[in-house]
């Protein structure tokens, strides 16, 4: 048995376009805030709460990202009802990783209304114990996430990091957990570097965990 804590964005849902969508809606009669592009938005996946809003709205004042973020997330729940987000593949490698009896679990430097949309709109919920983000826990560095997961789990041997940033490998590194890199996600080569093991397809994970 082990314990697989996921990372969300880019390892086990792609949000971009409804997220990118949201967030221009959100900042509607802000014309001081320039609207980012997919790309932009993409490439802040995996930053803490701060840094997210900083480089996706860097023309923004703290009272305007409160309330971009509370309009985005209205915005956000709103387009991604019925829509499919998951990656290939990865329903039904939760459901065999869970079958054998594998603790599942999440970490991703996002909010609670957001990883709670997340795992009810695309209906993974059942297949996690005690999912946690940054904003669960209000950490301040995702290696702060798999602390609360240990003070939980008492479990830390044959545990993995799943993602896809550089975020993941470095809070692995930490916690001196083997990182596992998804290729397909968001990050780059370069961020990469440093990863224990790369995977290409969530459907990997299977063969790599024992």
């Amino acid at each position: 048995m082990a314990l697989l804590i996921l990372d969300l964005d880019g390892t086990l849902v792609d949000s971009t376009d409804y997220d990118t969508e949201a967030i221009h809606l959100a900042i509607e009669g802000m014309p001081h805030i320039e609207e980012p592009t997919r790309e932009l938005v993409q490439s802040a996946y995996g930053l803490a709460n701060g840094d997210y809003w900083a480089k996706v709205a860097p023309g923004a004042s703290a009272q305007d990202i409160t309330r971009i973020r509370s309009r985005r997330s209205t915005f956000l729940d709103q387009l991604v009802k019925g829509n499919d987000l998951l990656f290939p593949g990865v329903r039904e490698t939760l459901a065999k990783l869970k079958e054998q009896g594998h603790i599942l679990t999440t970490a991703s430097n996002c909010g609670i209304h957001y990883l709670n949309m997340m795992l009810d709109s695309q209906n993974i919920r059942h297949y996690f114990t005690h999912p946690i983000c940054l904003g669960t826990i209000n950490g301040e560095k995702k290696a702060d996430i798999l602390t609360a997961h240990f003070d939980h789990h008492f479990l830390k041997e044959n545990v993995y990091m799943i993602g896809d940033r550089y975020s993941d490998i470095e809070a692995a590194r930490e916690h001196n957990i083997p990182s596992v890199i998804c290729t397909y996600g968001f990050g780059d080569q370069e961020e990469w570097q440093k990863a224990d093991y790369k995977i290409d397809k969530v459907e990997d994970l299977l063969c790599l965990i024992k």
